[in-house]
């Protein structure tokens, strides 16, 4: 199998190209924009274009050179901050991008899209029950509401092409190219060197998802023979519902230091995003199990900040927004 992951030296990108490469041939589209060109470069099996996906004459030149089966899109500007502070860019690169990607997928016969969307399609919901892939869309932020345009442009192309479109939990864990300005990151990051944190919010929901699990999970769906031509998937774990405050005593009581957080109630503050989502669709089709507990992943984190310097993971090549 020949797989295009454009996004591939991104924080989930980078994870999925390294393991996926131990079985795979992989093309990587990336426009390098964190100074991580040079994350594959003894990897036989990766070839990287440094490219823009909006650039369609260089995006076609790729799809016609390279035999490719599948193709699994990341590439965005990925998260609430860094949309916020870009936009137009946002709005170009991952609607007009991803268009663009899909488009030649289609013509040039692709087998197999997957899109990496996100649960924050879901925003803020009263509900008690858990979300379904079912349950009405309420994006809150420019991001989501990217992500949730281009599912609506999936759901309604005719193709014959199998669409996957994984709504994506929260991530967390150890990444080739690290981020620190995700949740469960960020408040370990600031816990460990003792830096101030202060937590908004404190009992509000949402989903996550280990790095080390994502892997699991696009592995399978890429060996999974699907039936229906697209598939909506939620992509995470019931029992990785958690608040904000299960995440920070947790990472307190791994690390075994006295509490270095505080709780603010401040009801004015930006993100309010409260939700609880259902994955039992995606366990019940393919089979996943949860392998790698919160804590292991926290471990394996730890050991990374253990190596390297405070001053060092203020760099702004471990955040989007910057």
């Amino acid at each position: 199998m020949n797989i295009l992951i454009t996004g591939g030296c991104g924080y989930a990108g980078s994870v999925l190209t390294n393991f996926l490469s131990k079985k795979f041939k992989i093309f990587v589209i990336d426009k390098i924009l964190f100074k991580n060109k040079n994350l594959f470069i003894k990897n036989k099996n990766v070839t990287l274009f440094k490219a823009d996906i909006t650039n369609k004459s260089k995006m076609k030149e790729i799809f016609s050179s390279n035999k490719i089966d599948t193709v699994i899109h990341l590439a965005a500007i990925v998260g609430d901050p860094a949309c916020g502070k870009y936009p137009k860019l946002a709005k170009n690169i991952n609607l007009n991008g991803a268009k663009i990607i899909f488009k030649l997928a289609t013509r040039y016969k692709i087998k197999k899209f997957i899109f990496f969307s996100t649960c924050s399609n879901y925003g803020l919901s009263s509900s008690k029950k858990l979300l379904t892939e079912n349950c009405t869309l309420n994006p809150l932020s420019l991001y989501a509401k990217t992500k949730v345009e281009f599912e609506k442009f999936l759901i309604k192309d005719k193709s014959k092409i199998t669409k996957i479109v994984l709504r994506l939990s929260t991530l967390y864990g150890f990444s080739p190219r690290m981020r620190f300005d995700l949740t469960v990151n960020e408040f370990l990051k600031k816990i460990y060197f003792n830096e101030k944190l202060e937590i908004y919010h404190k009992n509000t929901f949402r989903p996550y998802l280990s790095t080390d699990d994502l892997k699991e999970i696009v592995l399978k769906i890429l060996l999974f023979s699907f039936k229906k031509k697209l598939q909506i998937l939620n992509a995470g774990f019931n029992s990785q519902n958690f608040t904000k405050k299960y995440i920070a005593e947790r990472i307190n009581k791994i690390l075994k230091f006295k509490k270095r957080y505080f709780f603010i109630d401040d009801n004015k503050h930006f993100d309010k995003r409260n939700y609880r989502v259902n994955f039992s669709k995606i366990k019940k089709l393919l089979g996943i199990k949860q392998r790698f507990s919160f804590d292991s992943s926290i471990k394996n984190m730890i050991d990374f900040l253990t190596k390297i310097k405070k001053k060092e993971c203020n760099n702004k090549k471990f955040y989007n927004h910057k």
